[in-house]
């Protein structure tokens, strides 16, 4: 199954109704890069209820990814 976008629509509806922070972590735009991620794993299903907001680390996380980069301090 082709992965779809979520319409310009949805986006905003959802932005109305969730604040923008990361659902896991509550990081913000200004504390890092958001992303949009289907909540049921559908691609196909776009509908603002299925939008969840999370940031790089807590979406690769969400996929079971290692990430390019984290914003997280290293560990001396």
């Amino acid at each position: 199954m082709a992965r779809k976008d979520f319409s310009i629509q949805a986006i905003l509806k959802r932005l109305v109704d969730t604040p923008a922070k990361c659902k896991k972590c509550g990081k913000t735009a200004l504390q890092g890069k958001l992303n949009l991620h289907h909540q049921d794993g559908d691609s196909s299903n776009n509908d603002w209820t299925n939008i969840v907001i999370y940031c790089d680390g807590c979406h690769n996380d969400k996929h079971d990814t290692i990430p390019k980069h984290r914003d997280e301090p290293r560990s001396h």
